[in-house]
């Protein structure tokens, strides 16, 4: 039972310092936006922006966690390192990028985080309830 709580409080830590990665295409720049699982901006986050495996860009992300550019390369990989391991990757082809607005987005994100939690709950409701069942 403690391994249970313990393996269930480690898992709920990891993910609280999860790296979200967004991006999107605006009037022909791109729009990289990067930001924790609590909500909080992943300020002054170290960007990479690479082709082929070669590093193309290589800035940081500004106070709200943004960081605009534009591309000439077709297929790009984004890297955004948070630092402690922390490390978001995404890999992009810009004719499919996101054309999806950000205030939607993280509406979306926020449902999740609610279903996520339920999930969670139910899951740890059944845990009890089949421990219950067979130690009788």
């Amino acid at each position: 039972m403690k391994y249970f709580i313990f393996l269930f409080l480690l898992c709920s830590f990891s993910y609280a310092h999860k790296v979200n990665l967004f991006i999107t295409n605006e009037k022909d720049k791109i729009e990289i936006y990067s930001y924790f699982a609590s909500g909080a901006p992943c300020k002054n986050c170290r960007l990479i922006v690479e082709n082929n495996k070669k590093v193309i860009l290589e800035d940081v992300l500004n106070e709200e966690g943004k960081y605009f550019f534009t591309s000439k390369y077709k297929d790009i990989d984004i890297i955004v390192d948070a630092s402690g391991g922390h490390i978001a990757k995404e890999s992009l082809s810009l004719e499919h990028i996101k054309n999806e607005d950000l205030k939607t987005h993280l509406k979306n994100e926020e449902e999740k985080k609610y279903l996520d939690i339920f999930i969670g709950l139910a899951l740890i409701a059944l845990i009890f309830f089949l421990l219950k069942r067979f130690k009788k």
